[in-house]
Formats: C-alpha cells, structure tokens, sequence
C-alpha cells in the first residue's frame, strides 16, 4: 500500500474529519492514528497542540509520517497496540478498521483509552460499497470489500456490548479527479481492494472507462459514502492522567 499513496492525495474533507476528531482533545493529550499511513492527520493533531503519534503496520510509512509529515510513528497492528492501557484520549481509525480481525482492533483500542477518551472510526458499509465508482468498472469490487469491511452496526453492537455510548452518522464526500489521474492511480493500486482484483477485470474496466472518458485531462466526479463511529465511555469522576503511551 505504500506506494499506492503517491496516488492517494489526503482531501481536504479527510484533513476536516480528522481535526473534528481532535476539537475535544485537551491540549497536551495524546490521539493515536491507527493505520495512520503519512502522518497527515496526526499533523494537523500536532498543529492543534496535542501530542499525534501514528501506528502503522508499514515501516516505510512509519518513515514517511515523520520524514514528510514530521510525525512520531510506531510500528505494529492494531491487533497488539505496544502501548500502556488508558494511554490516549482519542483513538482514530480512517479507512483503517477492515484490515485484519476488527473485533480485537476495537478491544485493543478500548485497553488503551483513557476513561475520558473517545473512539471514532470513518469506514464504508454496503451503501457504499454497492454504488462505488470503484465497482461500476470492476464488478469484482463490491463483493470483495462487503466481506472486507465490517457493516457499521456491527461495529456499533460490539462497542455497545463493552459498555460505550456510540452513535453513528453518514457523510457523503464528493470527489473530482482528471480522467488520466485517476487511470494511473488504479494502475498504482491507490487502493488495497484492486489488489485483489484480477489483472484481466482491471483491464477490462478501464478499457470501458477511457471509452467513456477519452480525455485525460477531463474532470470527472464520484462520491465516497462515509460511515462514521463514534464511542465514549459513560461519563465518570476521573483521576488525571498524564505520561508517556510508551511506558
């Protein structure tokens, strides 16, 4: 996936969700990215006064977060987070909580929230993944991100079992891409899906989609169906907390 980044480009709307994500954090605290790729949402953490750190299974997006974006990143799985319990008081997943076994990414992420911290996760459900623009031109694409991705229910049913108050929202982001960009940034695999699609569907669907679209330089336009979760504890008396995540 590291090199599926180049044409992967963070928007505006995600660099927006990500400062959102933030906006309650105390200055000083602690919010781990977990599949944090570059870095670009810890760093606008950082610029806001708190301490953003990336967990990333990649080194070499470890090495790009705090090479490009000049943030601290850590290698691991969100499976086995290497940090002390209560350690962060906000836990962020971007497109991240569909790799590998989710259930223990959100036990993990509990282990490590402070009592006063919150989760928040922006996925896709099935209302994206059957009208994705990824979908119309690899039919493949719909069936194999519905068993990657967990529904959002799902999601909000297992951190309502572990006693948080969630609530869940939709939001729409429209994106607008030139027709040759986006050709390359599917031959580039800009995201992990086409990976798993075979080179002859991939093919075939952009053959149709040059068809339809035979300027490169034209602009076309596509929307992204966000699921958004969030979790928070009950409010309780809480002690303070500070330290190192590391410790």
């Amino acid at each position: 996936m590291a090199s599926g980044y180049a044409h992967r480009p963070t928007s505006a709307a995600a660099l927006t969700r990500a400062e959102r994500a933030g906006a309650p954090v105390a200055a000083g605290a602690w919010a781990l990215d977990v599949g944090g790729g570059p870095g670009t949402h810890a760093a606008q953490w950082i610029r806001a006064g708190l301490n953003g750190l990336v967990l990333d299974p990649s080194g070499e997006m470890c090495r790009r977060a705090l090479g490009v974006s000049g943030v601290p990143a850590v290698r691991g799985r969100s499976q086995a987070l290497p940090f002390v319990a209560g350690a962060f008081d906000l836990v962020y997943f971007h497109l991240s909580i569909h790799y590998g076994d989710w259930r223990a990414a959100l036990d993990e992420a509990s282990r490590v929230l402070s009592p006063r911290g919150s989760i928040e996760i922006w996925t896709l459900g099935r209302r994206h993944h059957e009208r994705s623009n990824l979908a119309r031109w690899f039919p493949s694409v719909s069936s194999i991100d519905a068993d990657r991705f967990p529904e959002p229910t799902e999601i909000v049913s297992h951190l309502g079992s572990r006693g948080f108050e969630v609530e869940r929202t939709e939001e729409t982001e429209t994106v607008d891409r030139r027709v040759g960009e986006w050709v390359a940034a599917v031959r580039g695999g800009f995201v992990s899906t086409l990976q798993l699609v075979s080179p002859t569907e991939l093919e075939t669907g952009l053959e149709a989609f040059v068809h339809l679209h035979p300027d490169p330089d034209a602009s076309f336009r596509y929307e992204l169906r966000y699921d958004r979760v969030g979790a928070r504890r009950p409010p309780l008396l809480l002690p303070e907390e500070s330290g190192d995540p590391m410790e």
